[in-house]
């Protein structure tokens, strides 16, 4: 825990390196000092077509599934650290975004194989 989900522009592709999207997503995850490193799992969806308000601006949204637990302070930490290192990849306009959602756990299921 928590599941990082990284949303994304495809057209963002051919202007930064995914990889390091992934990586500074799950760093700043890390460096919030809320989780262990091993407990947080990241991925990347692109999105070949979308549309953001009246134009197509390349937008990154990032949702973060986390047991409950955490306080409201916490969860508004977390997303501004999330945000600043997003945004200091880019130079150009693009829509950033950051949720935090708590997962029911009464359903939440984990098998390790």
């Amino acid at each position: 825990m928590p599941h990082c989900i990284v949303e994304y522009a495809k057209d963002l592709e051919t202007q930064i390196d995914l990889n390091e999207l992934m990586t500074t997503t799950h760093f700043s995850v890390f460096s919030s000092g809320i989780f262990e490193e091993e407990d947080i799992k990241t991925r990347l969806i692109p999105y070949e077509l979308y549309r953001t308000g009246t134009n197509e601006k390349p937008f990154v949204h990032i949702t973060l599934r986390i047991l409950p637990g955490r306080t409201e302070q916490q969860k508004d930490m977390l997303s501004e650290v999330l945000l600043h290192h997003i945004a200091a990849m880019f130079n150009s306009d693009i829509a950033l975004s950051v949720e935090i959602e708590d997962i029911n756990q009464q359903s939440y299921r984990k098998y390790v194989v």
